[in-house]
C-alpha cells in the first residue's frame, strides 16, 4: 500500500513541476483541477493464457503405501530411535487396516512386511496387560486369523524365513488364547508352513497328530498332499517317500493328488525308474488325476520313453473317462509329437459313460498349453484355426495363452492384439488363477517392450498406465528395466511415478534388485554424466536404504567421470545419513582423497577434510595421511601436504613405499623441494632398504621439479645400481614432465634420446599435451595410491 501511495505522489509532483510556479499565486482563490496522473500500463488479455499459455509443471507423485503400513513403519522408526511410539490403539487399527487391504487387493505379504508385522505383534502382546479390562486395546482372534489367512491364501512372490517365523508366532498366540483350536485353523497353519519352507516342521506335526490328520482326511481335508507338495518343493526326497508310507500305516490311503506330486517330483529330475514306479502305482480310488498325463508325456518325450507311455494313454481312452481326462489325453498326444490331424480324429471318438463328449473351448485351451510346453507357436496358430473350424469361441484364457505364445516368439504386435481381448473379457473374475497369469504376462510384456533396440515409449507408457489402473504389482526386475529405459529417454517424472507406486511395496531384497539396476546405469561409461547424476538423485530420493557398497561405488564412478564435485555430494550424503552403518569408513576417506589426487577440486577437499576432522570414529593411519598428501598436492596446497608427511614420520606405523611416492610427488610441485627430497633420500639410503622403481621415479621427479637437470641425469644413470632395473619410459617421462622450462626439457630430450633410445621411443608413443603454462607433458598413466 505504501509503495502505491509513493508512486501516486511522485506522479502528482511531476505534474506540478510542469506548470509555472507564479500561476499558483496569481489567483489564490481560484480552484484548479489537478491533472490526473498518467499511468503507463500494459493491457493483458488474460483469458488467452488458458488457451495458449504454457502448461503447468508436472506434479511429482507422492509415494503410495498400503493402508496402515506407514504407521507401522513410523512405529518401527521410533523404536529404533528410542522415541515414544504411537498409541497402542492406533497400532491395532493399523494392523487391521493393513491385513484387510491385503486380503482385498490380493497383494502378497513381502519379507520386510512379514518381519515388521512379527515385531509389531510381539510389541502389542507386551503392551497387553495380564488382566485386560473391557476397554483395553488388544488384537482379537479374528485379527490374528486374518493375518494367517493373508499368509496362506495369497500366492507368495517370496518364500522366506520371515514369513515362516511370522506364521509360527501368530499360531502360538492363537493357541495360547484358547484351549481347543478349530481344526480348520490347524489345517491352515500346516498349509502355511509348507508354503514358506517349513514342510519339515509340518511333517513333524503330522507324525505327532495322525489321529487328527485321519479325521480331517475322512472329512475331505487331507493334509498329506499339501505336506508332500512342500517336501517336494524343498527337495526332501526321503521324507517324501516316508510320508506316504507313514500315512498308509495310519489308515490314510494313498490318494491321486499325492501321487501327482510324487510323479512330478521325480519326472522333473528325470529319475526314470522312480517316476515310472510311482506312476504305475495306482491310488486307492483306482484313477490318477487328469493333470498327470501331460506331465508324463513330457517326461517320456525328454527321456525317449514313448513306447512305455503310449499304452497308458490308450488304456485311459478305453475306460471312457470324463471330459477333463479326454482333454488331458489330447494334450499328451500332442506333446508326444502326434500331429494335429490325429488329435482332431480322436476328438470325434471321445465318449464317456453317458455318451459322446464334445470338444469345447477348455479343450482348445488345453491344446494351446501343450503348444506352450513344446514351444511351438505355429502349432498354436493351427489350433486356433481348428477352433474356428469347429465354431468354438475363444475365451479370456485362450487369449492369455496366445499372449504367452507370442511373447515367447517375440511377436509383440500379436501380443498387443491378444492383450486387448484379454482386457475385454477379464477372465480372472471367474478363475482367480487367471489373475496371477495376467500379472505375470503383463510384466513379461513390459520387459519385452523395454528390450527393443528403440522402444516405443508412447506405447510403453500406455501399458504402464494399464498396469496402474488394474492395480497390477510390477515385479522388481520389471520396475528396474522400466526405470532404466525412462532414464535413457530422459523421462525422470515417469521414473518417479513408477517408483512412487511400486518401490515401497517391495521387500528389502526386492528393492536391491532396483537399486542394482540404478547403480549399474550410473557407473556405465556409456551413460552420460547428466543422466547418471539424475539417476543418482532419484536413487537417493527413493532408496534411503541404498547399501554402503553401492554408495562407495558411486563415489568412485563419479571420480572416473572426472566430476569430483558430484563425488563429494555422494560422499556428503553418506556422512549425513541418519544410520551410522552408511557413514564413511577409513577406506572410504582414503578412496575419496585418492580420487582428488587424480581429479582435484578445492571445495570438495575442504568439505570432506572438515568431515574427517569431525569424524571421531575414524583413526588416521599412514594410508589416510598419504591420501591427504595426494589430495592437497593436487589442489595446490603443497605446504599442507608436507604437514601430513610430518604426521607420518612421527607416527608409530611410519612411512610406506606409497607414502614415499606421495611425498616426493608433493616435493616435485614445491619450489625448492629437492632439498627436502635429498634429506629423505639420504635417510632411506642409511636404512639400507630395498628401493622400488616407483619410489626412485618419484625421487627423480622431485629433483627435476627444482630444475636440477644435471642431478636428474646423474640419478637416472645410477638407477640400475640402486633398484636393479634400468630406466624405462616411465622414468624418463616423470623426469621430463617435472622439468620447469622448455630449454631444460629440450636438453633432457636430447640426452635421453641418445642415452636410452628404446625407452624414449616407447615414451614418444604415449602422446603429448600442453599444460596451462604451455609446457609439453607426456601423457603418463601415473596413478598414485595410498
Amino acid at each position: 500500500m505504501r509503495a502505491n501511495l509513493a508512486r501516486h505522489a511522485r506522479r502528482v509532483l511531476i505534474q506540478h513541476s510542469r506548470s509555472p510556479s507564479c500561476a499558483l499565486y496569481s489567483a489564490p482563490t481560484r480552484q484548479r483541477r489537478l491533472a490526473r496522473p498518467i499511468v503507463y500500463g500494459i493491457s493483458n488479455r488474460t483469458f488467452l493464457d488458458g488457451i495458449f499459455g504454457k502448461a503447468p509443471p508436472r506434479e511429482v507423485r507422492q509415494p503410495e503405501f498400503e493402508p496402515g503400513w506407514m504407521n507401522i513403519m513410523v512405529w518401527r522408526s521410533r523404536m529404533l530411535d528410542n522415541l515414544r511410539p504411537p498409541p497402542t490403539d492406533e497400532l491395532i487399527q493399523s494392523w487391521k487396516a493393513f491385513f484387510n487391504a491385503k486380503l482385498s487387493s490380493r497383494v502378497p505379504l513381502n519379507a520386510t512386511q512379514a518381519l515388521q508385522c512379527h515385531r509389531l505383534l510381539d510389541y502389542l502382546l507386551q503392551q497387553t496387560p495380564e488382566t485386560p479390562t473391557k476397554n483395553s486395546p488388544k488384537l482379537t482372534s479374528k485379527d490374528l486369523t486374518d493375518a494367517l489367512n493373508a499368509l496362506r491364501s495369497l500366492r507368495p512372490r517370496e518364500r522366506t524365513s520371515q514369513h515362516l517365523e511370522f506364521a509360527k508366532r501368530i499360531y502360538s498366540t492363537l493357541s495360547s488364547n484358547v484351549s481347543d483350536l478349530d481344526s480348520r485353523l490347524w489345517k491352515q497353519y500346516i498349509q502355511t508352513l509348507c508354503l514358506y519352507g517349513g514342510s519339515k516342521e509340518a511333517l513333524d506335526i503330522l507324525y505327532s497328530n495322525w489321529k487328527n490328520v485321519a479325521e480331517l482326511a475322512k472329512k475331505g481335508h487331507n493334509l498329506v498332499p499339501s505336506v508332500a507338495q512342500g517336501l517336494a518343493r524343498e527337495g526332501y526326497e526321503e521324507d517324501l517317500i516316508a510320508l506316504v508310507q507313514s500315512s498308509e500305516n495310519n489308515e490314510i490311503p494313498f490318494d491321486k493328488d499325492t501321487q501327482t506330486v510324487i510323479v512330478k517330483f521325480f519326472a522333473d529330475q528325470n529319475k526314470i525308474s522312480e517316476a515310472q514306479h510311482w506312476f504305475n502305482r495306482l491310488p486307492e480310488s483306482g484313477r490318477r488325476t487328469a493333470e498327470v498325463y501331460p506331465l508324463v508325456a513330457s517326461f517320456a518325450l525328454r527321456n525317449g520313453l514313448e513306447d512305455w507311455a503310449v499304452p497308458y494313454f490308450l488304456d485311459l481312452g478305453d475306460t471312457k473317462p470324463e471330459k477333463p481326462y479326454w482333454d488331458s489325453l489330447l494334450q499328451a498326444i500332442l506333446i508326444m509329437g502326434k500331429g494335429l490331424k490325429q488329435v482332431e480324429a480322436m476328438m470325434s471318438h471321445m465318449v464317456d459313460s453317458t455318451g459322446p463328449v464334445e470338444a469345447d473351448t477348455a479343450t482348445i485351451n488345453g491344446l494351446l498349453r501343450a503348444a506352450v510346453d513344446i514351444k511351438d507357436p505355429m502349432l498354436a496358430e493351427d489350433i486356433i484355426l481348428l477352433a474356428q473350424d469347429r465354431h468354438l469361441k475363444p475365451d479370456g484364457e485362450t487369449y492369455l495363452i496366445q499372449m504367452s505364445l507370442r511373447l515367447d516368439a517375440g511377436y509383440l504386435p500379436g501380443v498387443q492384439a491378444a492383450f486387448k481381448n484379454v482386457k475385454k473379457l477379464e477372465p480372472w473374475h471367474s478363475n482367480p488363477d487367471r489373475w496371477w497369469e495376467y500379472c505375470h504376462l503383463l510384466n513379461k510384456f513390459l520387459k519385452a517392450l523395454c528390450a527393443q533396440s528403440t522402444p516405443d515409449f508412447k506405447l510403453l507408457s500406455e501399458f504402464v498406465q494399464v498396469a496402474e489402473e488394474d492395480q497390477v504389482q510390477l515385479e522388481p526386475d520389471t520396475v528396474a528395466t522400466l526405470c532404466v529405459r525412462f532414464l535413457e529417454n530422459e523421462q525422470p517424472f515417469d521414473v518417479m511415478d513408477t517408483l512412487s507406486i511400486h518401490a515401497f511395496q517391495f521387500s528389502a531384497a526386492e528393492r536391491e534388485v532396483v537399486q542394482d539396476a540404478f547403480v549399474k546405469f550410473c557407473v556405465d561409461p556409456e551413460t552420460s554424466t547428466s543422466r547418471a547424476w539424475t539417476a543418482y538423485q532419484l536413487l537417493r530420493q527413493f532408496f534411503q536404504d541404498l547399501s554402503f557398497e553401492h554408495r562407495a561405488r558411486l563415489v568412485s564412478a563419479f571420480f572416473d567421470r572426472k566430476r569430483p564435485d558430484m563425488a563429494s555430494h555422494v560422499f556428503g550424503h553418506m556422512r549425513q545419513h541418519r544410520n551410522n552403518d552408511y557413514h564413511p569408513k577409513l577406506e572410504t576417506y582414503i578412496t575419496f582423497f585418492e580420487g582428488l589426487g587424480q581429479h582435484p577440486d578445492v571445495e570438495a577437499l575442504d568439505m570432506v577434510y572438515n568431515m574427517l576432522k569431525m569424524d571421531t570414529l575414524v583413526q588416521p593411519d599412514t594410508s589416510l595421511y598419504t591420501s591427504l598428501i595426494l589430495a592437497h598436492t593436487a589442489c595446490g596446497r603443497h605446504l599442507q601436504a608436507l604437514d601430513f608427511w610430518t604426521e607420518i614420520t612421527s607416527s608409530r606405523e611410519g612411512p610406506t613405499y606409497a607414502s614415499l611416492e606421495a611425498v616426493f610427488w608433493a616435493l616435485e610441485h614445491r619450489a625448492g623441494g629437492s632439498k627436502i627430497a635429498d634429506k629423505i633420500w639420504k635417510r632411506i639410503e642409511s636404512m639400507d632398504i630395498d628401493i622400488t622403481p616407483a619410489v626412485f621415479n618419484a625421487y627423480v621427479g622431485a629433483i627435476g621439479g627444482s630444475g636440477l637437470l644435471d642431478e636428474v641425469q646423474n640419478r637416472i644413470l645410477r638407477m640400475e645400481k640402486v633398484t636393479g632395473v634400468e630406466p624405462n619410459a616411465m622414468t624418463l617421462g616423470v623426469a621430463f614432465n617435472a622439468l620447469p622450462g622448455q630449454q631444460l626439457q629440450a636438453k633432457f630430450k636430447s640426452w635421453a634420446k641418445m642415452r636410452y633410445p628404446e625407452a624414449w621411443a616407447a615414451l614418444e608413443k604415449k602422446g603429448k599435451r600442453l599444460n596451462e603454462d604451455s609446457l609439453c607433458k607426456f601423457k603418463l598413466n601415473r596413478v598414485l595410491k595410498a
